[in-house]
């Protein structure tokens, strides 16, 4: 079925039509069987028996991998992912483009809570990396590899967040390094096929350019790197983008990189989630990134994203869920009064779930904030 659609696909699949950055090669042309057998294969799936992955796999090393990976996805899924599932379809805002600043490699939540989502743009610190190629490494290489993917792991499938220092130092030891490899493994955990991937440059003229693998690792200064990775769910031609950015979005750092803003601008979100975010929108040196998220038509995030009073009540309409009482003990000047007073004085609706730093059930809130216009524009269509 896979390959059936991925052939049908191949030529209908829209071309990442950029110029290529100064001094690319030229742009990669994938196997895309391998490209999705990579995918399934790093997220501890079993692969066709005609992958051309096959021989170069050990049976034992994959057999240990899927094993762990499976009882861990097992786990998650009933203890909370399907919940976040049902949610997404219930409960969130209509969104066909997704902003996810401060996201690092969490592809995973983004998923389950936006499945409408045809284009998302991720942000974080951690480095892009490579597409893994299998192929090219001995079966004690991959093992070794899928281990270190399960440990780069561990926090999101225990705790429903990314620990951004320790995944960043993951991230570059890994033979599986960077970004990438994980958003593959978050793709086929969701059931979608991936079908390209090109690497990108920003520069400071905000001219986008595909890169290639040896770029990626070291853009000039000023430029940022990214990934796009095209993909797509089997039995539906509807193709679907997710793109990533490693950028610094303080002040500081979006003042050395201001085409970042303007990339975001132009990409139109339907929307913005936040998600663990360490509060850093709460500090004056991030006002450029919560400005630019303010203008977003709804806001969806737990109490680590913008601070309430941030949204008034005569510009934005708030639905609270879950439970709010005070930060972890890591962010305890980081209580919201005002958020709190809200929980206590509104209609809170159940969150069957945890999420967020507060990850255990009836431990967690979470905030929707739709813009009043976008409230209006809404009703208004027929």
């Amino acid at each position: 079925m896979i390959r059936a659609c991925l052939l049908a696909l191949l030529f209908a699949a829209p071309a990442f039509a950029l110029e290529p950055c100064p001094g690319a090669s030229s742009k990669t042309d994938w196997d895309r069987g391998q490209l999705h057998d990579t995918a399934r294969v790093l997220a501890g799936l079993r692969t066709p028996l005609d992958s051309a992955l096959k021989d170069q796999l050990s049976e034992g090393a994959l057999a240990r991998h899927q094993e762990t990976l499976g009882d861990g996805w097992a786990a998650l899924r009933k203890r909370q992912l399907d919940a976040v599932r049902a949610f997404g379809q219930s409960q969130s805002p209509p969104a066909t483009r997704v902003f996810y600043p401060f996201s690092g490699p969490d592809a995973l939540y983004l998923l389950a809570l936006f499945p409408d989502a045809e284009q998302s743009l991720l942000t974080g610190l951690e480095p892009v990396g490579l597409v893994p190629d299998l192929g090219s490494l001995s079966p004690q290489q991959i093992e070794a590899g899928l281990a270190e993917v399960r440990n780069s792991l561990n926090a999101i499938l225990s705790f429903s967040f990314f620990r951004t220092n320790d995944l960043t130092v993951d991230l570059k030891r890994s033979r599986f390094g960077g970004v990438t490899p994980i958003l593959f493994v978050f793709l086929a955990e969701a059931g979608f096929a991936v079908l390209d991937v090109s690497y990108l440059w920003l520069p400071p003229d905000g001219r986008l350019c595909a890169a290639d693998a040896g770029q990626i690792t070291a853009p000039p200064k000023g430029t940022l790197a990214g990934v796009a990775i095209d993909y797509f769910k089997p039995g539906d031609l509807k193709f679907r983008r997710m793109t990533y950015f490693t950028a610094d979005l303080g002040d500081g750092g979006l003042l050395r990189t201001p085409q970042y803003l303007d990339f975001a601008r132009d990409f139109a979100p339907s929307g913005t989630y936040l998600k663990s975010a360490s509060y850093l929108m709460h500090k004056p040196y991030f006002s450029k990134i919560r400005a630019a998220i303010l203008q977003t038509p709804f806001v969806m995030q737990d109490d680590s994203g913008i601070p309430h009073q941030w949204f008034p009540a005569r510009d934005w309409t708030a639905t609270l869920y879950g439970t709010y009482s005070a930060p972890i003990a890591l962010f305890a000047n980081w209580h919201q009064r005002a958020l709190a007073a809200d929980y206590k004085a509104s209609d809170v609706q159940p969150l069957p779930f945890g999420i967020g730093y507060r990850h255990r059930r009836n431990d967690s809130n979470l905030q929707i904030y739709r813009r009043s216009e976008a409230i209006a524009a809404d009703d208004a269509t027929p």
